[in-house]
């Protein structure tokens, strides 16, 4: 038996508005006569008004059937009904709605709904904090007591490149991306080495400090070894680093050169020095950056007892960075890298010793360390002897070629005389008479307390 033909009254028509949205209109006759045409936002809720109009005409029909009209297959019906059910009085045009949107969204980052919500499950923390990179890394320095000053003035610098973009930025927005932007102007592989490591201890106090879920630096990609970071310095290049040394500002430096020369010490250890720690024999060593796994005597080899005798250690000399600056354009060498002062250490001990286990204990490191940075070797014999023979005597008594940029002492006068001078004459003739700069003269008047003449004070005198 043919299934009787459905009679709909009611049709449903969309239009586009002059504003470009969409709408639909229902349109139509009752039962009655009356003309329905009613424009609506949304096609369900056309569809919704289709329905209830179809189920009134439907009542009103004389023989007293009430029938229900629907465009879905009784098996479309029935799973509504259980989906109405399941929805506990939520709308199931609205719950079917939501969920599009949450696909869509997934979609759009390359997932699906449920690998999402595994995603959201594995990392969500309802203890995590909200807290901006500036107070983050306040609160991380606080944090680090007993670090050296040159180490928290490293974290100071590595830490201002996260305030750069925006010092407010909440730290679990940042992502390894964002972390490779501001590495990027870094080519030096030791200085991008240098700051990762500084990001991931950041980073890894603010996940145990709920700031943040994930250590960002955890995903960086491994940095290729960078062998042009190991270079020793030459026979040549060694008498002009001593030589200079010996002049610059009355060896104020030699012991320290000398040291890291012919003892092998990491520029950290020899930061961390202390003339108790220089016997007659060793040197004891237990500062530097391996102060909390690592302490061990250095011998001191006779030479470096020669450069101790004339130049005692007293501690690094201030303003060792700017020293070290100066001896190294004095030396004229033709690649200078980091530690390369204690790279050309290891290369002649290795050399004199022939004994690559003694020389990797001596110097605090491995033997696999030395095959990997050390393999600048020295064929020639008497280079290897002469080198150990490099005392002060010896390098005054055919001293080598140094061009090395030396300031004569100021003689400044006492602070009576300098008061007088700074008001007699304006501060820039005064600094002439002197024979420094005025802004070297202005920092002598306020470290010694003296007041100086007002901005005008010489437009008005003259």
């Amino acid at each position: 038996m043919a299934r009787p033909k459905k009679t709909h009254r009611f049709t449903i028509k969309s239009f586009k508005n002059r504003g470009g949205t969409t709408s639909w209109r229902v349109s139509g006759t009752c039962p009655d006569g009356s003309r329905v045409r009613q424009n609506l936002s949304t096609k369900a809720d056309a569809v919704r008004l289709v329905a209830d109009l179809e189920l009134k005409a439907e009542d009103a029909e004389p023989d007293g059937k009430k029938l229900i009209k629907s465009l879905l297959t009784p098996e479309q019906l029935a799973e509504a009904e259980t989906a109405t059910g399941l929805l506990g009085g939520r709308g199931l045009a609205d719950s079917v709605s939501h969920y599009i949107r949450l696909r869509s969204q997934a979609a759009a980052k390359g997932l699906n709904l449920d690998q999402a919500m595994a995603f959201v499950a594995s990392r969500y923390r309802p203890e995590t904090r909200s807290a901006s990179v500036l107070n983050a890394k306040a609160e991380y320095l606080a944090s680090r007591a007993g670090i050296s000053d040159s180490t928290r003035s490293n974290y100071e610098t590595g830490l201002g490149l996260l305030l750069k973009p925006d010092p407010n930025k909440p730290v679990h927005e940042f992502s390894v991306q964002d972390l490779e932007i501001l590495l990027k102007d870094y080519s030096n592989p030791h200085t991008q080495r240098s700051f990762r490591t500084i990001f991931s201890g950041f980073f890894r106090w603010c996940v145990r400090h709920h700031y943040c879920l994930e250590n960002p630096c955890d995903r960086f990609d491994k940095l290729q070894r960078d062998m042009s970071q190991i270079a020793a310095l030459s026979l040549d290049e060694c008498k002009r680093l001593l030589h200079a040394a010996m002049h610059l500002q009355d060896g104020a430096a030699a012991a320290t050169v000398a040291i890291g020369l012919f003892a092998g010490l990491r520029p950290s250890e020899i930061r961390d020095l202390k003339p108790a720690d220089i016997g007659r024999e060793k040197i004891r060593v237990s500062g530097g950056k391996l102060r909390r796994t690592l302490k061990r005597s250095v011998p001191i080899a006779p030479v470096l007892a020669v450069w101790l005798e004339e130049f005692p250690f007293e501690g690094l000399p201030a303003g060792w960075d700017g020293k070290l600056k100066k001896l190294k354009k004095a030396t004229k060498a033709k690649k200078w890298v980091h530690d390369i002062i204690r790279h050309t250490s290891i290369t002649f001990q290795t050399e004199r010793d022939k004994n690559e286990a003694l020389t990797a204990y001596n110097c605090g490191t491995s033997i696999q360390m030395m095959n990997r940075h050390y393999r600048d070797t020295i064929d020639d014999e008497e280079t290897i002897a002469e080198f150990w023979t490099l005392t002060p005597a010896k390098l005054r008594s055919k001293p080598p070629m140094v061009d090395l940029e030396i300031r004569k002492p100021v003689n400044w006068p006492d602070k009576a005389k300098l008061k007088k001078l700074v008001w007699d004459k304006p501060l820039v003739h005064a600094a002439k008479d002197i024979g420094v700069s005025d802004v070297a003269l202005r920092k002598r008047c306020i470290k010694l307390g003296i007041a100086l003449p007002k901005q005008g004070h010489w437009v008005a005198r003259g």
